[in-house]
């Protein structure tokens, strides 16, 4: 494949190598983020297909093909698109090459390689569009009920700190106070979640907030606030699971403890009282709800993934298609060749 000429700046010209390499070790997401974030600048029109778009499609399909044959590389990455032409490898001698098995099992390795790294690059990147989806629902809650959320924090600092009767009867008032409807109630709950659930929570405040929580619940249903009960059966899974998961079996019988006062009161609906009997089963059915609320933001980031691996399967088919063809071709094996006959041999090529 022939390199177009690449920029006369050579500020320019670093600016899309660099992207090219970025791109062919962190996938096609980055671009485009980049894409996204640069839309405005005129130095990455390449992006959009300006002057210099061939060039970069030229250097970045080169720093992929190189990232995939190179055995040293530890970086996994993703493939280009099928449509884009690829950089064959340079031609290896018959005599310093490994047999075509030994080329099969090494591409089926990779294959397998770049699979199990692609799962796990979608599962980190589902999750954080997941998170980012949530926060910019309780934003969007935020500017709807104009709910100051600093003053609740401000409330449920004395109930980590000791935990007294006070404290949580302060905290239980102000919720009430403020459950004004659906969306403020919401905004409380999820904010109840995120103060449980984020990784640096230390047991003392999982559990403290796990009181607060029992308390206002208790309310709920002596003063019939349905809206506020239904906010915190939506998140009383992954608060309670999270914090159960997290620590020993001493403070677990703690947590478990207010299970069976809510499952005696009938707080929750059979579906959630079976989610936190089983705690890991629960909050897996958790993260699985999550996904199908918010599809529209996990499925086209799914759908990319799929193609990216089926893709690394076809140019995996490929190569190997190529190498039984090219065994084929060769015939039978020949007995070993003289050294002068050995300068003859031809020098087969491996093709992606």
């Amino acid at each position: 494949m022939d390199v177009p000429n690449p920029p006369e700046d050579q500020e320019l010209r670093n600016v899309i190598d660099k992207l090219a390499q970025f791109v062919a070790r962190n996938g096609p997401e980055f671009e485009k983020m980049t894409m996204e974030k640069q839309k405005d600048n005129p130095k990455f029109s390449f992006l959009f297909g300006g002057e210099y778009f061939s060039y970069y499609k030229c250097k970045l399909a080169m720093e992929q093909q190189q990232h995939i044959y190179n055995p040293g590389n530890k970086d996994v990455v993703d493939i280009p698109p099928p449509s884009m032409q690829l950089v064959p490898p340079p031609p290896i001698p018959l005599s310093a090459a490994p047999s075509i098995d030994e080329l099969i099992q090494q591409s089926q390795w990779n294959l397998q390689q770049q699979e199990q790294h692609l799962h796990t690059l979608r599962q980190e990147q589902v999750t954080a569009a997941i998170a980012l989806a949530m926060e910019q629902q309780i934003q969007k809650l935020l500017l709807e009920t104009q709910l100051d959320i600093t003053e609740l924090d401000n409330l449920l600092q004395p109930i980590i700190d000791t935990c007294t009767k006070d404290a949580i009867s302060a905290g239980k008032n102000w919720m009430f106070n403020n459950a004004k409807g659906p969306q403020h109630c919401e905004l409380m709950a999820s904010h109840l979640r995120n103060r449980i659930t984020v990784d640096s929570a230390h047991f003392e405040l999982r559990l403290h907030l796990i009181y607060l929580t029992n308390d206002v619940l208790h309310h709920c249903q002596r003063k019939q606030q349905k809206d506020l009960l239904a906010a915190l059966q939506k998140v009383v899974v992954p608060i309670y699971c999270t914090s159960f998961l997290a620590v020993e079996e001493e403070k677990q019988q703690k947590i478990t403890r207010l299970l069976q006062l809510w499952e005696k009161n009938g707080y929750f609906d059979e579906d959630t009282i079976q989610q936190l009997q089983n705690p890991a089963l629960g909050l897996g059915q958790y993260q699985a709800s999550l996904i199908t609320e918010y599809a529209a933001v996990v499925q086209p980031m799914q759908l990319a993934f799929q193609q990216q691996i089926q893709a690394l399967k076809t140019q995996h088919d490929k190569f190997v298609a190529s190498l039984k063809q090219q065994q084929q071709q060769a015939g039978p094996v020949r007995p070993a060749a003289t050294p002068a006959e050995a300068d003859k041999t031809p020098s087969m090529t491996t093709q992606a």
